[in-house]
């Protein structure tokens, strides 16, 4: 790849000392085959194209100091932390069109007083911004382009200077500081119920549907990054007792964060809940319809068979010869899958009042406030969460006092107008005949041991449930037409709001709290 004819004095510097040519094709530290494809280079990525184009960087001498930089990184650390470098690079130098000029900086002793301006700029504007965390990956790019190649314009004293600058950590635990209503963990009873709900409603048969609910059942239950996801195959879950009559559904989730090595290179082996498995499994059925094999000079060659599969092969990955992972898709596919199943079914946020964001991330900040409230070790909450330290799990416990997720009346009669928890029929009028054995009643009334009645049960055999609070999820009652149920509300929240902890009903205690909401409204003429 050269790069020579538009610098004479880059061709003379690599020459007089005896650089190494920018090869063609290249093999990372994960030993995957890295390759210039066209006027772009492919790195090869888990959950991302990886493509860089190189011709943006302006003067030719910063083309071949970024490749160097880009083969360095992926040799020495990993692919994606290569491409994640050279693409920040670029987003954060371009300011004021600053490659573009560059492109008749053809001499370093021109290169060099305009790439100091440039970080000056840069730094300047950053810390205005109260951004300064985006300066980190250029600040080392000019550190080693400056340890390494100081005649093509990379001044050492300066990058002295920045090696000793202090760069703040990026902002990612902000959003669960800020418990933001659209970026933040989601709300576990408010929203999480809305979505448990919704996976349960689902009967959507496109191919698309099945991996919709597989998404987001495995990121509720695990809250790990998508790049855990996506290496996933069907081969990772599997029966622990290896017993048919009696299964224990496990899965080996991929590990990512561990030096940046393949993620299937270490698991973390988590036990399936039944809800969670039903979708898994359902998957993985509607998988068997399509072949993982691809065409290779005339001979079919198998590839693995992911879990979150493509219906087609990825090109790119077949031209640099992994065949393997020909068939798994890239994070913003299931990002995707997130976002599209909010919309089908209709999720809409109590909180925000508008369509429910559903992402990764919001599922991993809510398992992790969930885990801490539960009383989780730090360390046994970084290692569900596959984190590499105990510090990127503290923010969990910052915020465990206004964690304190308390209901009202007033606020549940609003929330029920979202969820759609309550499944039986319209209010009946108190004088409306049913039969005594199908007549629900309750002793929670205004004086102790009075008895009032709920309604009636459509039910024939006897309830194996728990009544009377079951019945406001069961598609066979048939509420009366009373404040009976505001009663009832009442109880139910106080209960709530002292003892949040407990599930003494038998049933998810918010969701039926949601469902008498709902039947109050209705008998409010709220419906």
């Amino acid at each position: 790849m050269s790069f020579f004819s538009a610098s004479p004095h880059l061709e003379q510097l690599v020459a007089d000392n005896d650089w190494a040519e920018i090869p063609e094709e290249f093999v990372t530290r994960e030993g995957r085959l890295a390759k210039l494809i066209g006027d772009k280079w492919h790195l090869p990525c888990e959950h991302l194209d990886g493509n860089v184009n190189i011709h943006k960087y302006g003067s030719p001498i910063l083309q071949w100091v970024v490749t160097k930089y880009m083969i360095h990184v992926a040799q020495v650390t990993s692919s994606i932390h290569s491409y994640n470098g050279v693409i920040e690079i670029y987003a954060t130098l371009r300011h004021r069109d600053f490659f573009t000029k560059s492109l008749s900086c053809v001499d370093p002793e021109l290169l060099k007083p305009a790439l100091v301006e440039q970080f000056e700029i840069l730094i300047l504007r950053l810390k205005e911004e109260r951004k300064l965390w985006r300066a980190y990956r250029p600040i080392r790019w000019y550190i080693w382009a400056a340890e390494n190649y100081p005649e093509l314009g990379f001044c050492e004293l300066y990058a002295s200077e920045l090696d000793c600058m202090k760069i703040p950590g990026g902002p990612k635990g902000e959003a669960v500081r800020s418990q933001d209503p659209e970026q933040g963990p989601l709300h576990p009873h408010l929203e999480v119920s809305l979505i448990v709900d919704a996976l349960r409603r689902d009967v959507g048969q496109e191919f698309e549907h099945y991996q919709q609910r597989a998404a987001v059942a495995i990121s509720k239950t695990y809250g790990r990054n998508p790049a855990n996801y996506i290496a996933l195959r069907e081969e990772d879950v599997f029966d622990l007792v290896d017993d048919p009559e009696e299964p224990e559904w496990a899965v080996k989730l991929p590990r990512i964060k561990k030096g940046f090595r393949s993620a299937r290179s270490d698991f973390i082996v988590e036990s399936l809940d039944d809800e969670t498995c039903q979708h898994i499994r359902a998957l993985i059925e509607q998988n068997e319809a399509f072949d993982s094999l691809v065409e290779v000079n005339g001979k079919l060659i198998p590839c693995a068979r992911p879990l979150f599969r493509r219906l087609e092969p990825n090109h790119l990955r077949l031209q640099t010869g992994d065949y393997e992972s020909a068939y798994h898709i890239y994070t913003a596919h299931y990002t995707k899958l997130l976002r599209d199943f909010a919309k089908r079914m209709g999720l809409e946020s109590p909180l925000t009042q508008g369509r429910m964001i559903l992402t990764a991330r919001r599922f991993r900040y809510t398992v992790g406030t969930q885990y801490a409230a539960m009383g989780m070790s730090r360390k046994e909450l970084a290692h569900r969460l596959d984190h590499t330290d105990l510090q990127h799990v503290q923010v969990y416990y910052d915020i465990l006092d206004s964690m304190r997720y308390a209901l009202d009346k007033a606020g549940v009669l609003v929330y029920s107008r979202f969820v759609h928890l309550y499944q039986g029929g319209g209010a009946i009028p108190l004088n409306y005949p049913v039969e005594r054995d199908q007549l629900i009643v309750t002793d929670q009334h205004s004086q102790p041991g009075d008895v009032a009645a709920l309604g009636g049960c459509g039910l024939d055999d006897l309830c194996h449930k728990h009544p009377p609070f079951s019945c406001y999820l069961c598609p066979k009652f048939r509420p009366y037409l009373s404040d009976i149920h505001e009663h009832i509300l009442d109880v139910l929240i106080r209960q709530h709001n002292e003892r949040p902890e407990s599930q003494t009903l038998g049933v998810h205690r918010v969701d039926v709290i949601l469902a008498v909401g709902q039947v109050v409204r209705m008998c409010q003429g709220g419906l």
